[in-house]
């Protein structure tokens, strides 16, 4: 039986969210993933799942859901990712998925040494007037990172060294301090004007009790391009 079913999603310039059209959800146990290729100067790459090729090729910074059809309640399934001229699997990883879940799966580092990561979705509504993010760190030859949120005082700041290629666990600000200004800066004790990466003000898109992924990263693959704080809508309870 066919594995995979995707289903389309709606991108916008900088930042980059989801929509999902509704389709008919096909009898059987499924598991739910968003796949995201953020590897620095490929422009696309092909996703595969249990020897399933996706038709179509994964862009730089594109986000694709896909519902993964599984034998049982809890299945174990490789995933790997391609080269899209030469089809060579350039990473490979056996994850186990479970019925109902959803997942964040990444490919991302660098086309010599990618790395293929899967993390279940807290789907959990954030508190009355809150916004959830959970951030990545995806900009080349660049040390730890820290995020303020709302000012830059350290009051402010939400996110402190955070690695690079780490992922940091969920949490909570407000949708008025989201809205009102985003500041990535390389990691520094206090804040300095130098060491700013990428500022953002007046972030209409992020919504009041939403859930994202976000992504620090260049705006395309090639790395000469300027930073974005990339938004993906994930889905909640």
């Amino acid at each position: 039986m066919k594995k995979i079913f995707i289903l389309p999603i709606l991108l916008s310039s900088v930042f980059l969210s989801c929509n999902k059209d509704p389709e008919p959800e096909p009898e059987g146990i499924f598991a739910y993933c968003n796949l995201y290729h953020f590897i620095p100067e490929m422009g696309s790459v092909l996703w595969d799942v249990y020897d399933e090729e996706f038709p179509d090729e994964s862009l730089y910074a594109q986000q694709i859901f896909t519902r993964i059809f599984l034998e049982t309640t809890t299945e174990e399934l490789v995933f790997a990712v391609k080269h899209p001229g030469t089809k060579e699997v350039l990473v490979s990883q056996l994850f186990q998925l479970e019925e109902g879940k959803y997942y964040n799966v990444i490919v991302y580092g660098s086309a010599e040494e990618p790395i293929l990561f899967i993390k279940e979705i807290d789907t959990s509504h954030p508190a009355a007037g809150m916004v959830k993010f959970q951030i990545l760190h995806s900009i080349p030859d660049q040390g730890p990172i820290d995020l303020y949120m709302g000012d830059t005082t350290l009051n402010k700041r939400v996110l402190t060294a955070l690695d690079h290629l780490e992922l940091s666990d969920p949490f909570e600000v407000s949708d008025f301090e989201a809205r009102a200004s985003i500041t990535v800066t390389a990691h520094a004790d206090e804040y300095l004007q130098d060491s700013v990466l990428l500022h953002s003000i007046y972030n209409d898109l992020v919504q009041s009790g939403a859930n994202y992924l976000s992504v620090v990263a260049h705006h395309s693959y090639d790395t000469t391009s300027n930073l974005s704080f990339w938004l993906f809508n994930l889905p909640l309870d």
